[in-house]
Parts: C-alpha cells; structure tokens; sequence
C-alpha cells in the first residue's frame, strides 16, 4: 500500500477510535479551496485539527509541525496538534494500542519544530490532552496571546500609508516618535494600525455578546439624533458572525454598528465604525478586518461570556506601552482582593437600590477598567446577598462609576468593560472620559495637560481637557466640559507609575520640557517626588475623596511604604485618613499585584476618621502565598475582614498608629511579624544603645556617580585608580577584600574625578546585594579604593579599630537585620540600597562606648577576616557568622538566645532563601 494512502487509512482509523472514546472526530475534512485537515475535531465550539505523519523520524516530526502551523496560519482551526504514528501499524487493532508522539500548536504557543516537546502517550492519553484544550484556550493570557498573533497579521496586510491613516483617524499618537534606540516610523505605524484593530476587535466581540438580547432591544427611538427621533430602520441588525464572515466585512459591520447606535453604545460603536472608515477600503484592508472579527469571534467561543479580566489582559499584552506610560494592568486577583477590602458589608444597606445609585465611585487613571470591574462586581455581590436583585448593574453604570483615561484605547475597553455588566442598558450617562495628556495649541499659545491631575488645579481655566471620541461622539453626553470631580465615596486606583526617565518620551523634547514644567507648577506645594509620577495621583485622591467619609484603594509600588523619598507622602496620608490596611508579598513567584511588572507592589487601602476620635493601628497583611484567583482572593478578603489569621497564608501585624503617623510603615520589611518587632527594638535602641551610621561615618561617594565619571580598565592609567566595581559573590566571600579593576576616567571628565578619587576608602558597604546568595555584606581592602557595586564608610574618628568594628556588626546576625530593617524592597531578593538607607542603618553607638568593647570587635575582625562566611540562608551552619554573633553577644551584652532566634529567622525569609515560605 502507497505510504499516503496508508496515512489516509491510519487517519480513519484513528478518527473512528476517537469517536468510540467520545470526541467528535471527521478524517480527512475537506476546508474548501482545496485545503483539507486530516482529523478535524469540534469540542465546545472550538475547532481542532490534527496533523499527522507516518514515521517518528525528525523530518516527520518537521513535516507534522509545519502542516499543524500551516492549519493556524490558514484559519482553518482554533488550535492544532501535530502527530507521529509508528511505523508498523498494520491494522486499526494496532493503532488502538499503540502509542504516538503529539504536540500542541496554538497561536500563542508555537516553538520552532527544533524546540518543540513532543509526548509520547497512548490514544487515552491523547484523548485527555485534547479534552483539555478548551480549558487551556480559555485561559486569558492565552486567548490574549492568540489575539495579538492575529492582530499582527492583520497589520502586516496592510500598506504603510494605511497603518498612518488609521492612526490618524483614531488620534493615535503613531507620529511622535519615541526616544529609544529601536523607535522607527515603521514601528509606531504598526502599533497604532494595531490599536485601530484591536478597537474593531472588541467593538466585534461586545458585538457578539448583544446578539443574544437583540430582538428584545428593538428602539423605539433612534438615539443617532438630537433630539431623538422614531425609529425608522430595519430591525433586527446582522449578527457579529454573520458580519465577520461576509465578502463584506467592512460594509456589514460598519451598518449593523450603526444599528446598534440607534440603541446606543456610542463610546463603543462610533469609535469602531471610525476606524473601519479611517482608511481606503481595499482587498487588503478588508482581509485584515476579517482576519480581526474572525479573531474576535474565536473570543467569544473560547470563553463562557466576556470575563471582566480578559479586556485588560488583551489591551496590556497586545498593546507593549507600560513602560513608557505606566499603565500596568491590575491581575484580577489582586482587584478583587482590594474592592473587597476597600467596599465593606457595612457601608451601607446594600438591599436599598436607591443607596446603592448614590454611591459614587472614581478611578481616575481608569485604563480598561478592571478596578472599576472588581468594585462593580463586589457591589453587586453584597446587593444580592441582601436580596437586591434588580437595577442595580444599570445604576452602576449611569450613576456609580465614573473612570478617566489619557489613553484612547484604553478608555474604549473601559467602556466596553462595564458595558458588559449589562448589555441591555443604554449608555447616556457612562461616565468613562478620556482626559488629555500632552499639549494642546490654540490662537492664544501653547498649554500642558496632565489629564485628570488637572482636576487639583486652583485655576477655573486650567481644569482636565476632556477630549471628544472620534467623529465627534462626546464621552460624557451631556457634551458639558467637567471642571470639577465628583467627589467620590471610593477613588480605587492603580496609579500610573513609570521612572522619570522614560516618563513623557512618546512626547517631542518640547512637549516633554512643558509637561515637567507644568508638574512643577501643579505639586510645588505637596509631597510629591516627581522622580516618578504615582504619588501624584494619591494627592489627587484625596482631592476627589469625601471630606467627610471617604476611601482610597490603591496599588502602589512597595517603595513608596520603605523610601525616604516618600516619607512626605505616607506623612501626608496618615494625616488626613486613618491607614486601615497593608498587603504586601513576599511570595517569590509573584511579589508584584500588576501584570508586566516585577517589582514588589503593595494594596493600601485608607479610610477618612474623625478628628476627635483616637486612630486604631493599621492591620499590615504580609502574604507568603499571592493569591492567582478572584476566588481565592475573595477567601483572603473574608479571613483578613474576620481576624481568622491561621487561614490567612501569611503573617498579620497591628502596626501602632503613631508609627505609621511619623512615616515608619516597616512592618512591610519583613514576613516574619518576629523580625519587624526586634528592628524596632534595634532602632530605638532597646537591645543596646545605637546611633545611626551617617553621624558616625561619612557614607559616600554614591556608586552611580562612580559609573558615570569612570569606566574599568584591565591595565591601570598613569594614576593607578582602583575599585571594588561587582559584587560577585565567588570573589567577594569573607570580611577582607581586594579590588577587582583599575578604573580610568571617562572622557572628558578628567577634571571632575579628583573630588571623587579623594572620597575613597577600606571600608566599604554593599549597595546591592542579591540576598540568597551573598556572604559579605561589608568589607575591608588593605588599600583605599572606590566602588560601583559599593560605596566607602569613612568614620569620623581616627580610630581604626572603629572601621574594624563597624564591619564586624554589619555582617553578624544583628547587623544584617540593622541593614535589612533599612532596605527599599524593589525586588524580593535582589535588594538594593539607596545611600539613604545606608546612612539609617542603626549601629551601635562606637563615640559612647567602652574603648575595651571596641577594641574587642575590632580583635575579632583581625581573627576572622579571612574566614569564609557562607552565604546567608545558611547563617545557622556558618561557624564563622555564629562566632562574629558571639562576640556582638560578648561586647554589646546581647541576649545570646535573641540573636540565636534572629539568626533563625532570617534564615526563613523569603526574600533571603529565594523560595517560598515553608
């Protein structure tokens, strides 16, 4: 028998076996256009085709993954998976017991055929694989991922003038070109073409989901005119399958759209049908709007309804522009985790419908609205528990929440979001604006806007620009500018927080020099660090807050509760609300509550407090596992608000309120609730007497001006500079040290670096240090140098045995809790420290104490210096730590059992081992 009409049988046999084992399976399934699939499976709606060849070799292998690759690519299936039969396979009763190789190919996830993880199963074991491929589909990320996948290759249909011209006609910022080094007209006319295709996409999906009401929301008045008129067309409007797949996409769509206006839906609708007008209509225009609806519908069917988590995912995996604007998508865990803490059972009584409708609820940083999402469903949770049933999605929707955006896109998801709490409700009121950022020309010059920020300004004529959909369709109905915002029961936020120099760099070097201007000009007078801009919009918060009962929720990057810098802004807060909940991670895998981050984040939410009532201590959550689900993130939200603490995975602290008064919010330093209380005692100088170290030593200079002023050299110059540049653990592993380059200066700054050269020392400290595996955390060198990775302690005194000292401390078990009660926690384990902190770090107090004490320190540095210290999560095996520990117990009358425990304990962190809490 010839080997294709032999896989032509193996591929009937195979089909018949599946369906015995309860799989929809047809054998050579003709496509049309002559393109068939050899077993086509339909499984919940989702099309599946299996590919496969006779023969296990490599090049089947290669062969089975092309053709598997080429069913996607052709649209023929949602998902594919190559296959490898044996080569003897002589009867269907062979097949049955044999076992084959098999991949899965998806559109998000597609390895080279050389990289590809082929299994080995039998055909039950197919069988469950394939059973499972709707779960995998219906994974957001996935289907985000899929999503992008097709939206690029709608784009690369497309002609470089049309990709401008859709950018154009959805005011997409496609011709301000971006200040880095792979910035280029081609790139940004791609992303922009992609962001009017993604618009058509949802517009098309939130399509799909109005096809099921759409006989009973037949108008009565056509809401495309003012004033309104009788309805007068043809109802009802095609569906969104029927649209997407027409000859005429373009032409179906664009009408059944303007159908659905004449219910509403014009933030949705009127934005969609711009882009699908913003360009010639051609072949290739056509195909690559097909190619998006087809994407689009595939949404629809892979997923049980339009999850509120899914619009996010899409906009933040489709569209890569956080790190220019910092706009990071909340997960959905960690929304519901903060709406549920922030809106609590007692508020108010939750069956009264009126109640509910005045509630007010603001994010002014909305994005594609997750938080509003999660704040809406939590509402509509406890109403339901109450037994309020009825009106209350529609009220959110017109009179609760209200959302501004500077992003386009964002605020066109946003409204399709909450569109979706009830499809059937028209959209007059929505209260979705997008607010200008950026600067805007007219006959009287040029001005700055900051988007909703400029709701703080004092000036009636400088308040947020709110900008107008495309075509005219205004976002808030009533047309009216706002110029003040309304104050809100709730601001829930996830403030844009991007570093100051990337902050602005989609905006011209001019536009940028005004918008930091007009920053300065609107915080002069408030805590804010304009090194980034999340803080500014706390301000902004309390602005909008109720004077008399409102709340914030925010998400914040972790620094902001551990730096000096934002001392004045956790001052400012405590002043004007009672800090009622910290959440933190200290789970290793996800320290982060944002996706397309990896810095340590934090869930704050604060209350408004009477004036005459004393504040209670704040509750500080410290979470050794985040939760991944809203379901599990509902749980923790119920265990934290009932006190059950031995269900909460993680520590809880009550954290005084004078402390968190003066800025001191440290119970987030640490998991262990053990070590936050024994870093207290330490800085306030209970276990012995202490002084910090910047009055004791002069900590500088800063190893960033180290690296701008010099560069390493494997030879050294005529001045023979050197330093300790890396802090590499295999070369860095005892208290005495050596430098590892000779450094030169840069050029053209010769004159500058002999300030610099001056400051060098001995002694220096770490200013990072990855914590699962660093050993030393301050050295001594036998000759005076610089550091890049370090930065010299110079004491004041003369007495070298105080330098000897101060080492000794800061890498024995109580010093390395004095230098991490101190840290900024950007990142779990990595962790770097600011010279602020360094110069915090509570040391004992060498001017005050007995000489012979000093002198007894120092004499244990001269014997251990050349002993190796292991790295720190083994401090309890360190022979060398644990005799460095006994003399601290020794010369500071230290309880040796307190040290022993510290010790223990550290040794249990999460950000020192690396690893999850056990």
């Amino acid at each position: 028998m010839p080997e294709r009409n032999y896989e032509s049988t193996l591929n009937t046999w195979l089909a018949d076996d599946l369906r015995q084992r309860g799989l929809d399976a047809k054998p050579e399934s003709a496509q049309g256009g002559g393109r068939r699939l050899d077993i086509e499976i339909q499984l919940k709606q989702i099309k599946i085709a299996l590919e496969a060849e006779q023969g296990q070799a490599p090049n089947k292998r290669r062969s089975a993954i092309k053709d598997a690759d080429a069913r996607l690519d052709q649209e023929l299936a949602d998902c594919a998976v190559a296959i490898c039969y044996p080569d003897d396979l002589f009867s269907a009763d062979d097949l049955a017991r044999c076992k084959v190789l098999y991949a899965l190919r998806t559109h998000s996830a597609r390895p080279p055929a050389s990289k590809t993880e082929w299994q080995e199963g039998s055909l039950d074991q197919l069988v469950r694989v394939i059973k499972k491929i709707p779960d995998q589909l219906g994974n957001p990320d996935n289907i985000a991922n899929a999503l992008s996948f097709s939206l690029d290759r709608a784009v690369a249909r497309l002609s470089e003038s049309q990709k401008q011209e859709l950018a154009l006609s959805l005011d997409l910022p496609a011709g301000k070109p971006l200040k880095i080094a792979s910035d280029s007209p081609s790139s940004r006319y791609n992303q922009a073409a992609k962001r009017a295709m993604l618009v058509i996409a949802t517009a098309a999906m939130f399509h799909a989901q109005l096809d099921k009401h759409r006989l009973e929301v037949a108008p009565l008045w056509d809401n495309r005119f003012s004033p309104l008129r009788s309805f007068e067309g043809t109802w009802p409007p095609q569906t969104a399958v029927q649209c997407a797949e027409d000859d005429d996409p373009i032409g179906l769509f664009y009408e059944a759209w303007g159908l659905w206006l004449a219910v509403d839906y014009k933030p949705i609708f009127a934005t969609a049908r711009n882009a699908l007008s913003g360009c010639p209509q051609d072949h290739a225009f056509s195909a690559a709007v097909q190619v998006t609806a087809r994407a689009a519908m595939k949404v629809t069917r892979n997923i049980v309804g339009l999850r509120h988590d899914l619009l996010g995912r899409i906009f933040h995996k489709v569209l890569e522009t956080a790190r220019y604007d910092g706009s990071f998508y909340t997960t959905t865990a960690a929304a519901t985790l903060l709406a549920s803490l922030a809106i609590r059972a007692d508020m108010l009584d939750w069956s009264d419908s009126e109640a509910v409708a005045r509630l007010r609820i603001t994010d002014p940083a909305c994005g594609t609205g997750t938080l509003l999402m999660a704040a809406a469903e939590r509402i509509r949770d406890l109403a339901s528990a109450a037994g309020n049933r009825n009106g209350v999605s529609r009220s959110l929707i017109e009179s609760v929440l209200t959302g501004y955006d500077v992003n386009l896109t964002a605020t066109h998801l946003a409204a399709t979001t909450l569109g979706l709490l009830s499809p059937t409700t028209t959209f007059r009121e929505i209260k979705i604006g997008r607010a200008l950022l950026g600067v805007e020309s007219d006959t009287e010059g040029s001005r700055a806007y900051l988007g909703s920020l400029e709701f703080l300004s004092p000036q009636d004529d400088h308040q947020p620009r709110l900008l107008p959909w495309p075509n005219g369709v205004k976002q808030i109905e009533t047309g009216q500018e706002v110029v003040q915002a309304e104050p809100a029961d709730l601001v829930i936020i996830n403030p844009p927080f991007t570093r100051d120099s990337l902050r602005h760099d989609q905006f011209s070097e001019q536009e940028e020099k005004m918008l930091k201007a007009r920053e300065k000009e609107l915080f002069a007078e408030q805590p804010v660090h304009l090194s980034s801009n999340g803080n500014a919009f706390l301000v902004l918060a309390d602005h909008i807050a109720k004077t008399q009962s409102g709340t914030i929720a925010s998400i914040l990057p972790l620094v902001t509760a551990t730096n000096v810098s934002a001392l004045g802004i956790r001052q400012y807060l405590a002043e004007r609300f009672y800090v009622d909940t910290i959440v933190t991670s200290h789970d290793p895998s996800r320290i982060y509550f944002s996706e397309n981050t990896s810095i340590g984040e934090m869930l704050l939410v604060c209350r408004r407090w009477p004036e005459d009532v004393e504040k209670p201590a704040t509750r500080v959550v410290n979470l050794y596992e985040n939760p991944a689900t809203p379901i599990e993130a509902i749980a923790l939200e119920q265990n934290i608000t009932a006190g059950n603490q031995a269900r909460i995975k993680g520590t809880v602290q009550a954290w005084p309120a004078e402390r968190i008064a003066a800025g001191d919010w440290g119970a987030v330093q640490f998991l262990s609730s053990y070590l936050c209380e024994r870093f207290i005692e330490l800085r306030e100088g209970r276990i012995f007497r202490t002084q910090e170290l910047g009055n004791l030593a002069k900590v500088s200079p800063d190893g960033r001006g180290i690296r701008g002023m010099f560069r390493k050299s494997e030879v050294p110059d005529n001045e023979a500079m050197i330093a300790l540049w890396d802090h590499k653990t295999d070369f860095v592993q005892k208290m005495s040290a050596s430098h590892d380059t000779y450094i030169v200066p840069k050029s053209g700054k010769t004159k500058q670096v002999d300030t610099l050269w001056d400051q060098r020392g001995t002694l220096l400290l770490a200013m990072r240090a990855r914590l699962n595996t660093v050993r030393a955390v301050s050295v001594r060198l036998n000759e005076r140098a610089l550091g890049s990775a370090w930065v010299p302690c110079k004491p004041y005194s003369q007495d070298v045995s105080i330098e000897k000292a101060i080492c000794v401390y800061l890498n024995s078990t109580i010093g390395i809790l004095a230098i991490l009660g101190n840290r900024s926690i950007k990142h779990l384990s990595y962790s770097q420290f600011a010279m602020d902190d360094l110069r915090r770090i509570p040391v004992p107090d060498f001017a005050k104490m007995d000489e012979s004490k000093v002198k007894m320190m120092a004499a244990a540095y001269d014997g251990l210096r050349d002993s190796v210290l292991l790295p720190l999560p083994q401090m309890n095996e360190c022979d060398t730590r644990k005799k460095l520990d006994d003399m601290i117990v020794t010369a500071l009358g230290m309880d040796a059992e307190l040290i022993a425990a510290i010790r223990r304990e550290l040794t249990r962190e999460p950000s020192i081992t690396g690893r999850q809490y056990e």
